[in-house]
This record gives C-alpha cells, structure tokens and sequence, in this order.
C-alpha cells in the first residue's frame, strides 16, 4: 500500500497554529461585524463552519433579486458611481444572506451561491475602485477586504495569491481612513492597522506588513495592546512564512507541469487538501 502523501493545510487547526487562527479570526470578527451593523445585516457569520444548515431563501431571492436589478440599472447608467457603490454592497449582501444557518448551533457556512455572489461583489468592486478614481468609500472597502479573504480561502495557488493581495489592496484603504481620523482625535487605528498586516503577511509581502506593524504598535493605546499586537503578529508572520513555503513550492513544480500546479487548491480553513495533493472524503 502506497504511503499516504503529507496533506498541507493552508490554515492548519492542529497544534500551535490553532491558536494564531483562532487570534486572526476573532480580529476578522470583530471587523466584520461593526460591518454588518453598518448596512443593517446580522452578525455571527462564520463562513467557514462546515456543519449543515439552512437558507433563509424568502431573504436571500430578495437581496440576490435587489442586487440583480440594481446590476441592471447600472448598465444603463455606467458612469453612477452611487449605483456601482451600492451594487458592491448588495452582492455582498446577497452573499450573506446565502450562508446556511446551523439550527442547533446558530453558526453560519458559506455555500456555492454565496461564494457566486461574493465574487461578483468583487466584480463590481473593481468597477467601482475605478469610477471612484481609486478613492472608494472605505466601508465598503471594509467590507471588500473581508470578501476577498474569504475568497481565497479553499482556492487554487494562483487565486489565493491574487485575493489575499487584494484583500490587502481594500484593507490599506481602511487603514490609510483610520490613521486619518485617529490625526483628528478619532479612535486608535492599531486594529485597523493589525489587520492590514495580517493580510500583508500573507500576501508574502513581509517588508510592508513590518513598516505596518510598527505604525499600529506606534497607534497603540497601552502597554498590553502593543503585547498583544505583537504576539498576533509574531505568530501570523510564523503561519505566512509556512504558507509560503506551499506558493513555492507550488510555483517550482509549476515550472515543471506547464502551470497546472497553481491551479491545484492550496487548502482552507478546516480543510484537507493539500498543494497538489489529495482530498479526503
């Protein structure tokens, strides 16, 4: 019997890593849900929780319909940048309300129709980057910047590498707005910032996530947060330097297999596929 290939997760949940995933992600909440309060939809999203569920499907034909029309009014008005702006919120929208809902525990996973209007939220985001002169609303770059990790997580080399990047792209817009207010006497940006390097981690992008980090341990408020900002950030960097090694290696075989290689997934929250690897039923 042949000997079972390793499986390389690309957020592996075992041993010490648990806990750097379980840090992001609780920063990924938080940012999230001050998100949902802004355009009125539920919290308590987990899109990466694999128990079964079920679809409000009366809310979602109804925000899948809402974004479909206002797609339409788009393309007869191309240059309505409020339209495009809210076509990037109502895909979103849609999205959300596509989750499956686990009734006994009340947790959410994401499923195919959501993941199809999750990426055409991108789509009509960089429509939207680009009718704004690349000043878009830095709330629904908030929200853009969640979509897009979202996104790549369970995607294939080459998606992984451009969602992460954007996802770093949308979360420096809301960044560079809360170093803005904070000059102005507004709330601390250090969480702002964080995430922005967590991102910047792993997009493999180490010297930029380093000049963030510092700026957000610069924006901190005390002591502890400074602490905790640099444990999130010793061990995020730890985790992307793993996950880099998989690109690589991905990339080096790449260079053998005509390309196929990054079209292999590179794995997912939770999941066991590996970089050229198997799946496990």
């Amino acid at each position: 019997m042949a000997e079972e290939p390793e499986r390389n997760m690309l957020f592996d949940l075992r041993g010490r890593r648990k806990r750097v995933i379980q840090v992001i992600y609780v920063i990924l909440a938080i940012i999230m849900a001050a998100s949902l309060v802004v355009i009125g939809l539920p919290g308590g999203v987990n899109p990466f929780n694999s128990g079964n569920g079920s679809i409000n499907q009366d809310a979602a034909e109804a925000n899948v319909e809402r974004a479909n029309d206002l797609q339409q009014r788009l393309q007869t008005q191309p240059n309505n940048e409020n339209v495009a702006k809210e076509l990037v919120r109502a895909r979103f929208s849609a999205g959300q309300s596509l989750y499956s809902i686990d009734s006994e525990t009340g947790q959410t996973a994401i499923t195919d129709e959501a993941t199809t209007q999750l990426e055409l939220a991108a789509e009509a985001w960089t429509k939207y980057v680009k009718m704004s002169d690349g000043q878009p609303d830095p709330e629904v770059a908030q929200l853009m910047a969640g979509v897009f990790f979202t996104l790549s997580q369970g995607s294939t080399v080459a998606q992984f590498q451009n969602n992460i990047r954007d996802a770093a792209k949308a979360q420096q817009i809301v960044a560079d707005q809360a170093v803005k207010d904070e000059k102005n006497g507004g709330a601390s940006a250090s969480n702002q910032l964080s995430q922005l390097a967590i991102y910047q981690y792993y997009a493999q992008d180490t010297a930029a996530a380093e000049k963030t980090r510092q700026q957000a341990l610069a924006s901190a408020n005390s002591k502890t947060e400074k602490q905790q900002i640099t444990r999130t950030l010793n061990a995020t960097e730890k985790d992307a330097e793993r996950v880099g090694k998989l690109i690589n290696r991905a990339i080096k075989q790449a260079q053998k297999d005509g390309g196929k290689s990054l079209q292999n997934p590179l794995g997912g929250l939770g999941s066991d596929t590996s970089v050229g690897g198997t799946t496990t039923p």
